[in-house]
């Protein structure tokens, strides 16, 4: 690599590096990430041959454009995961759906009752309340400001179930 090569492909590996922290934006895909700067080498690489055959040396365009076509594909792969995540969060809140319409016998639910008592797959807070999010969004949950009485107890935080009977 030349050296201003060298200091770009330095800076996109530092970059990567924060970005694949736990709360960084590349997480989800740490795995991937991981090898990201040695991918934007080798693409810079090939590039630079396909360029002059005879290079004995990374320039920095190249480099800049092995950089472009790493990030490239990371941003598919983070597409591709949070795609599937959606998915899995559709198919949980239909599962929370069937139960709900099925199974439940009250007019309103609150999260504990979802996450103690519903489907075995939701057995979480931070997923309950994810997939009421989703329940809410399609109309099939309404938020009763003032709570409601569940089972004999009053409940803070409740749902009305809509689309029964």
């Amino acid at each position: 690599m030349g050296p201003d090569a060298r200091k770009l492909w330095t800076g996109f590996a530092d970059s990567i590096e924060l970005q694949i922290a736990p709360e960084g934006a590349l997480s989800p895909v740490k795995g991937i990430a991981n090898k990201l700067p040695e991918h934007a080498a080798r693409l810079a690489g090939v590039l630079a041959l396909v360029s002059d055959a005879d290079t004995s040396e990374i320039p920095a365009e190249q480099m800049a454009a092995g950089i472009t076509l790493a990030q490239h594909f990371v941003a598919e792969a983070l597409r591709l995961f949070e795609a599937s995540r959606v998915s899995d969060d559709l198919r949980l809140a239909q599962s929370l759906l069937t139960w709900l319409l099925g199974s439940w016998n009250e007019d309103f639910v609150s999260l504990p009752d979802i996450y103690q008592k519903g489907p075995n797959a939701i057995r979480d807070k931070t997923t309950a309340a994810r997939l009421v999010g989703i329940l809410e969004d399609h109309d099939w949950l309404n938020r009763e400001r003032s709570g409601a009485e569940i089972a004999g107890q009053h409940r803070r935080d409740a749902w009305r179930i809509m689309g029964r009977g």
